[in-house]
């Protein structure tokens, strides 16, 4: 015959396992989820002007890029991803209360952020990186600037070509005379 102590001390046992299981199922759960095995990236934009001569200045943008979660993802330019720095001259003349897209205005350049690469852009979990690129612009100039990451998805789209996923970041600088 067990004693009180002995079936107290099976049943705390048994419901210490089903607390193990039932929190590690949970756990994988919410990590299928987030996406287990999904990718981002937190990009943001810095920027600085710097005399240059004459009437021209330096933009200098900083695109930082972080990879927040606990796995790695890589950028192939062979399976259709992109990470691309554009330069657009923001549209002069409108009238008041017009809304202008990010992709309003003429495209004056843009910087492929993989190209130093080979195509190929590694983050590792909690990576940080600092891409910096320069253009000489005439002062005075409003100019649009986003940082574009594309991710092929493994999937194809309606037209055949590789579907992928983005990630933005945008910001408008006045070059100071």
């Amino acid at each position: 015959m067990k004693t009180w102590f002995e079936r107290t001390d099976l049943a705390l046992r048994v419901l210490t396992f089903l607390a193990v299981l039932a929190g590690g199922g949970w756990a994988i759960y919410q990590w299928k989820l987030s996406g287990s095995t999904d990718w981002t990236s937190n990009i943001a934009l810095d920027t600085k002007v710097l005399p240059y001569r004459d009437d021209l200045r330096l933009l200098v943008v900083h695109v930082k890029s972080k990879n927040p979660r606990g796995g790695k993802f890589e950028l192939d330019g062979k399976l259709g991803d992109s990470f691309e720095l554009r330069f657009r001259r923001f549209p002069d003349g409108e009238k008041a209360n017009t809304v202008i897209d990010e992709e309003g205005g003429s495209l004056i350049a843009k910087a492929d952020l993989m190209q130093q690469t080979g195509g190929q852009y590694l983050f590792l979990p909690g990576a940080e990186m600092d891409d910096m690129r320069t253009i000489v612009l005439p002062a005075g100039a409003v100019v649009a600037i986003s940082a574009e990451m594309r991710v092929h998805n493994g999937t194809k789209d309606e037209h055949g070509k590789p579907d992928v996923d983005f990630i933005t970041a945008s910001t408008i600088v006045q070059v100071s005379p």
